[in-house]
This record gives structure tokens, C-alpha cells and sequence, in this order.
């Protein structure tokens, strides 16, 4: 998997430009995820208007994710053929074209069609921005760039919450859709007319160094799928980072609303603390992980603590179910970004001609983890309701599936062998 690297474009970018190019990025991945963790907060009033079981709500949640996913190895030619620029700007527009169909629909299909359409739609608002950081910045630019990313993202979970649903009562949710959808066709304008084509330089020049080299890698996402530092990494990746997303962006609202018995717009303040708490911990981690690195503790040790954190909290979850305890989940969102360096490490160990596929690659374990986990969730309560249990009852019962599926993941990824990087 060695390849000489091709001498790369001098890059143009003055300071002014730099900070457009990373606002406009930033404003598109604000918009994905305020719609990954939008359900989370107005799950109740989909619930009041449509009628929707736990099952359904799962499915129309994770159908973002089912696309998003289905479309990361895609993703990652298109970035290496058309640029960032030109992909994500005909993504985000089909995003705006699913949320107006969202906004227009009364029946569960045509709410799932609308999803399907933004998950595909937002597929690239992290992915591009990185290949375009990769080879348009500095080396030593690209985790700050990375990890400010994460946190303007999470500000738009963040703005999923308590804003989201403020608006939505006022308004109505589907009126919040059509909005969102008038923002999406303004990123996808942004991004167009911000963003320059430097990064197709970079590009031809690989592929120049490719036609001239005969140690090209020829990779498929199997290949990928089946390197031994990929295989590592699979089980946690589904359980821990997908398990995550598929609470933050929608179990979480019903379990501090049936379990713990807060009202929505108590629980809509608790999902704005959580979040913010999630940035704060972005924030904190961007400075910390550098020196732990020089301490002596990996991204990969770093993570396993991660791992091991997030567990305990869970089971603290489990244990405490009074309304005070929601707090546990602010102390749950600790752990996530040691959790998300697991893909900085996975991608540090594949060589940087392939570094794109292998990133989108890992994107595409996580979000069909995130996929599986949410709905399987809704489909474990329906189920564990079939059989007699209350609603608080089959919510607790499916995180404890959650949970022993995660502790199975850290068995695996600690007793396969140690990683090895690849040059």
C-alpha cells in the first residue's frame, strides 16, 4: 500500500480567504448536524401529530443515517475526482430538496424520503472540508481545523434543542423544515461561490504521480474493510461512535421524558445543557489531547479511556432514574471526543495516498452503526412492550442491550493485536 506522493501545488490561500473557505464549510456542518439531533428534541411532537411508535420514530430517524452512510464510500471518489467544492455544493442543494419534502409530508413515507434525501444530501459536510484542509493548509493546521469543525457542528446540536423547539411550538415543526430548507440552498450557495478550486490542483497532481508510479494502490472498500487495523477498530466503532449518535440524535429526548418523567420543555433545556457540555468537552480535549500525547498517552490509550467512561456512565444511567440524574448524560459527553480520535488514529495509520477512503470508510462504519443502533433501539422497545413492559421499562431495558453490545466491542478491540502503521 506504498506510493510515492506527488509534489503538491503550492497553496494560494491568503488569510482572509482561509477564514471564509473554513466559515462557509463550517456553515453547512452546522446545518448537518443541527438535522442529525433535530428529532431528539421535537420526537414528542412528531409523536402528537403523526402518531408515531417507537419503531417508526427509530426508522424516520435513522433513515439519515442509513443514506448518509450508503453514501461515504461515494463521497470520497467524488472528492477525489470533482474537488470539495463542487460535491458538496450539488449535495447540500438534494439536502434542501429532502427537508422541503419533510416539510410537505403527512405520511411516514414521505417523511422517510425527505430524510433519506438530507442524510444523503449532508454526506460530505465533514468529509470535504477535511480532504480540502489535507491538502490546501499546513500539516501541523489540520487537528485544530478538525477539532473546530466538531465544535461548530455541535453547535448545531445545540441549537437542536430548546431553540429548535421554541421555535417549532411557535410556528409548528414543519414550518422549522421549510426554513431549514431555504438555509440548506443558501450553504449550498455559499460553499459554491467561497470555496476555490485549489484542491483540484492538488488532485491532478496526484493522479499525474499515479499514471507515472506502478505501486499504485488498488483499493475497494473491501480491502479497506478487511486490513487488519480496519477490523480492529469495526465492532467499536459501531457500538461506541454509532451507539452515541443514535442516543444523541434521538434516544436520549425520550428517555428524560418516559424514564426520568421531565416534561418536553424541561427536556428540552436538559438536551441544550448536553450539548453544550459536548462542545465544552470538543473545546477542552483540542487542548488537552496534545499534552496528554507528550505525557505519554496515545489516541489509542486516550481513547480506550474513553471507552471505558462512557460505559460507566451508562450504567450510572441505568442505576439512577430520578428526574435529577439527567445530569449523568452532561457527564456521559465527556468521553466522546477521546471516543472520535479513534478515527484520527485509524486514519494516521493507513499511508496518506489512501488516507481519504479510509476515513470515509470509518464514516461509513459509524453512521451504519448509528443507523442500526437507533432503530434497532425503537424496534427492542416495541418489542419488550409486545411482551407486557411499560414504555420507561423497554427504554431501559434497550440500553442495557446497548451497553452489553458495547462491552462485547472493547473485548474484541483489546484483544486483537496492536495496530500497525503503515508508510
Amino acid at each position: 500500500m506504498t506510493q510515492p506522493l506527488a509534489p503538491l501545488p503550492p497553496t494560494t490561500l491568503n488569510s482572509r480567504t482561509a477564514v471564509i473557505v473554513f466559515l462557509s464549510f463550517v456553515f453547512a456542518y452546522f446545518l448537518s448536524y443541527a438535522l442529525r439531533s433535530v428529532n431528539a428534541t421535537i420526537a414528542p411532537l412528531l409523536e402528537q401529530d403523526l402518531g408515531l411508535d417507537a419503531a417508526a420514530l427509530g426508522w424516520l430517524s435513522s433513515a439519515y443515517f442509513l443514506s448518509f452512510a450508503g453514501m461515504q464510500w461515494l463521497v470520497g471518489g467524488w472528492l477525489d475526482v470533482y474537488g470539495a467544492r463542487r460535491t458538496e455544493t450539488a449535495l447540500l442543494a438534494t439536502a434542501a430538496i429532502g427537508a422541503c419534502i419533510v416539510a410537505m409530508s403527512a405520511s411516514l413515507w414521505g417523511l422517510s424520503i425527505g430524510r433519506i434525501l438530507i442524510g444523503a444530501g449532508v454526506s460530505a459536510c465533514l468529509m470535504a472540508p477535511y480532504a480540502y484542509f489535507r491538502r490546501c493548509f499546513a500539516p501541523e493546521r489540520q487537528a485544530q481545523l478538525a477539532m473546530w469543525m466538531l465544535i461548530g457542528g455541535t453547535s448545531g446540536a445545540l441549537a437542536a434543542t430548546q431553540p429548535t423547539l421554541l421555535l417549532a411550538e411557535a410556528i409548528g415543526w414543519r414550518n422549522v423544515f421549510f426554513i431549514t430548507s431555504g438555509l440548506l440552498a443558501l450553504a449550498a450557495l455559499t460553499v459554491f461561490k467561497n470555496i476555490p478550486d485549489i484542491d483540484l490542483g492538488h488532485i491532478k497532481a496526484q493522479n499525474n504521480a499515479k499514471k507515472e508510479s506502478v505501486t499504485t494502490p488498488k483499493m475497494s472498500l473491501i480491502t479497506v474493510l478487511r486490513h487488519p487495523n480496519m477490523l480492529r477498530v469495526i465492532p467499536t466503532t459501531l457500538t461506541m461512535s454509532g451507539g452515541f449518535i443514535a442516543l444523541q440524535s434521538l434516544w436520549v429526548g425520550p428517555w428524560m421524558t418516559h424514564v426520568l418523567g421531565l416534561s418536553i420543555n424541561e427536556t428540552g433545556i436538559r438536551l441544550f445543557y448536553f450539548n453544550l457540555a459536548l462542545i465544552t468537552a470538543y473545546v477542552a480535549m483540542s487542548v488537552l489531547s496534545p499534552k496528554l500525547i507528550r505525557a505519554g498517552y496515545t489516541l489509542g490509550l486516550q481513547s480506550k479511556i474513553g471507552f471505558f467512561w462512557m460505559m460507566a456512565s451508562l450504567v450510572c444511567i441505568l442505576i439512577w432514574r430520578d428526574q435529577q440524574a439527567w445530569w449523568l448524560w452532561v457527564v456521559m459527553s465527556a468521553s466522546i471526543p477521546a471516543i472520535i480520535l479513534m478515527q484520527t488514529q485509524t486514519g494516521m495509520l493507513f499511508p496518506r495516498a489512501v488516507a481519504g477512503r479510509v476515513l470515509t470508510t470509518f464514516n461509513l462504519i459509524m453512521f451504519t452503526g448509528a443507523f442500526l443502533l437507533q432503530w434497532g433501539i425503537g424496534l427492542a422497545v416495541d418489542l419488550f412492550m409486545f411482551y407486557g413492559r411499560s414504555i420507561d421499562q423497554s427504554l431501559w431495558l434497550a440500553i442495557l442491550v446497548l451497553l452489553c453490545l458495547q462491552g462485547m466491542s472493547v473485548i474484541w478491540y483489546l484483544t486483537r493485536p496492536d495496530p500497525i502503521a503503515e508508510t
